[in-house]
């Protein structure tokens, strides 16, 4: 599988419409959720798994907050250097894209996450930068877990 470059965070916090009130690390939330949650279901290379091992265990016990994760040890880029070869097949079809084949049936992460943010938060932000205005909470991260794990059972099908 070729290497990819899934999401930076510097393409949402540099962007023109980062909201100037919020920190770079909020442009980042959408990614730390999807990191989240390949690392809760054993989807990150062998690699970050043997550098980053007590990290991992830390996020998977709630005790270390994603974000600082995926700025820290992962430079706030998510590739598919980060991911096993599940990891990486799943990231591939959904992560960013509505052209592939998994993603023009079934929809794709950051439609998704779009979404679900405007469920949400509704009209309270302006639709290009509400997604900046998501808080990180646990309960907010498990309303993404749930639609990541329906997607991924969906992938798992075919």
């Amino acid at each position: 599988m070729k290497f990819e470059v899934y999401d930076k965070a510097k393409w949402h916090y540099e962007s023109k419409d980062m909201p100037k009130d919020l920190p770079a690390i909020a442009g980042a939330t959408h990614i730390a959720f999807f990191v989240r949650w390949c690392v809760e279901n054993d989807l990150m290379s062998r690699e970050i798994e043997e550098d980053c091992a007590e990290e991992l265990l830390q996020i998977k016990n709630k005790e270390l907050d994603c974000r600082d994760f995926f700025f820290d040890d992962m430079d706030g880029v998510l590739t598919s250097d980060e991911l096993n070869t599940k990891g990486k097949q799943f990231a591939a079809a959904y992560y960013h894209s509505d052209k592939t084949k998994f993603a023009k049936k079934f929809g794709y992460y950051l439609a998704d996450y779009d979404n679900w943010v405007k469920n949400k938060l509704g009209s309270q932000y302006n639709p290009d930068t509400s997604y900046f205005y998501v808080e990180n909470s646990e309960e907010n991260y498990n309303e993404i877990k749930e639609i990541c794990n329906k997607r991924y059972s969906e992938f798992l099908k075919g």
